[in-house]
């Protein structure tokens, strides 16, 4: 699980499968070739596309189609055309016109005299794409599945186009979190990429992480740590020991620790995430504050509240150093020290800290916001131990008149860290 006391900028690694539609454009060689209309309509529209200017960009393209249909439905132009607006189309938020338009290239591939090419794949890729934009996930699947059969036979198993295919095949899976069917296709991937490379080739991080943090989701501990220590083994000899970029990876490792409860394991590999980030970015970096706040809650699990203490009074420094003492990044951290006073019979240097917590989470997210109920159970939880009853019940009824206007849920009066 996420770590529950990092507040605000934490940057966490998911298994996620980006979908994206295909863009077709030509590649323009030498700058002395007259171009030709289509060409110049294609290239302008998807230039101002990139732009963001779609009434213009949708202009160009159009003209292009209509050049493009005087070529013959067979004329790969007319099929760029096409999917060049159904990408403007979906980037407008009109998916059922982009959806038309995708639909017409399927039809036209499968006019052809051969059409189960790797071209109308392609197509079926994209429509598959568009298809989990909408939510309509079962349309995808088959769309998807359609693709690898097709480029299964015309390019074969291990071909990186297929691969692809079976990769966003996995993480449709994926997106809704129907792990065991995503598995098998995970696993596949990487078995192809380790034909294709040596053990230790930087190209199979990729494919080992998403088959171990699917792992995680799926709490297969001990499998998820063997994929993701050889995942750090490639990258520290590609990289050396101390490079910044091994962040993620330790990072990855600590997050799974932390949902396995191995908290034993989790903490070295966050001290030498402290170390690599201070010598990376610097001692007073806001990336140090945000290990350093992990490494707290570690040890705050770890019922080693002296360790975790003197951690978040120096990541509040450094983010007040660093972003202002009103930044909304602080509010986690007042708030996960407050707790950790509270914890330890330390009252009074817990009381001003709620109050700022509360105060500044008002001014940051809105005086609705679940953070500020969470800020006031806490704060009446001390009032409570400090004997201050009325003031206890005071915090409790703006709490409740927060979970009221946000939730059906009874209210609770469990004092929690802030993730």
């Amino acid at each position: 699980m996420d770590n529950p006391m990092t507040h605000g900028t934490t940057t966490r690694t998911r298994l996620i499968t980006y979908f994206s539609l295909t863009l077709f454009c030509l590649t323009f060689f030498g700058c002395s070739e007259p171009k030709e209309p289509w060409d110049l309509h294609t290239e302008q529209g998807i230039t101002l596309m990139e732009q963001g200017k779609f009434p213009e960009a949708e202009q160009e393209l159009k003209s292009a189609l209509l050049l493009a249909e005087q070529f013959g439905e067979q004329d790969p132009r007319l099929i760029q055309s096409l999917t060049n607006l159904a990408i403007l189309y979906n980037a407008k938020g009109e998916p059922d016109e982009a959806e038309a338009f995708l639909q017409q290239t399927v039809a036209i591939h499968e006019k052809a005299p051969n059409p189960e090419t790797a071209d109308l794949a392609a197509s079926l890729s994209n429509l598959g794409a568009l298809y989990v934009t909408q939510k309509k996930f079962d349309q995808a699947q088959q769309h998807f599945e359609r693709a690898i059969a097709i480029l299964e036979q015309s390019q074969g198993s291990d071909d990186p186009e297929t691969i692809r295919e079976i990769e966003n095949l996995a993480g449709l899976f994926v997106q809704q979190s129907q792990y065991d069917n995503a598995e098998p296709y995970l696993k596949r991937v990487l078995e192809s990429t380790e034909k294709a490379n040596e053990l230790e080739s930087p190209t199979l991080v990729e494919p080992l992480n998403n088959l171990a943090l699917l792992y995680r989701a799926q709490e297969k501990y001990d499998q998820a740590e063997t994929l993701l220590l050889r995942v750090l083994t490639i990258k520290e000899k590609q990289l050396g020991p101390s490079n910044p970029n091994l962040l993620g990876s330790l990072n990855n490792l600590t997050l799974l620790y932390s949902s396995a409860k191995q908290l034993g394991k989790a903490t070295p590999l966050l001290e030498r995430m402290v170390t690599i980030t201070e010598e990376g970015f610097g001692k007073e970096h806001p990336r140090v504050a945000i290990t350093l706040n992990k490494l707290a809650e570690i040890h705050r699990l770890q019922n080693q509240p002296e360790q975790a203490i003197p951690l978040i009074q120096r990541t509040i420094t450094i983010l007040e150093k660093a972003e202002g003492p009103e930044h909304s990044g602080l509010t986690g951290p007042i708030n996960n020290l407050a707790v950790l006073y509270l914890n330890t019979g330390q009252y009074e240097e817990a009381d001003p800290l709620f109050q700022r917590a509360i105060s500044l989470t008002e001014e940051t997210m809105g005086k609705s916001h679940f953070r500020v109920e969470l800020a006031l159970r806490n704060y009446a939880q001390l009032l409570r131990k400090m004997d201050r009853t009325e003031e206890a019940l005071v915090q409790e009824s703006r709490a409740d008149d927060i979970l009221a206007k946000n939730t059906s849920s009874p209210p609770t009066k469990e004092v929690k860290s802030e993730e």
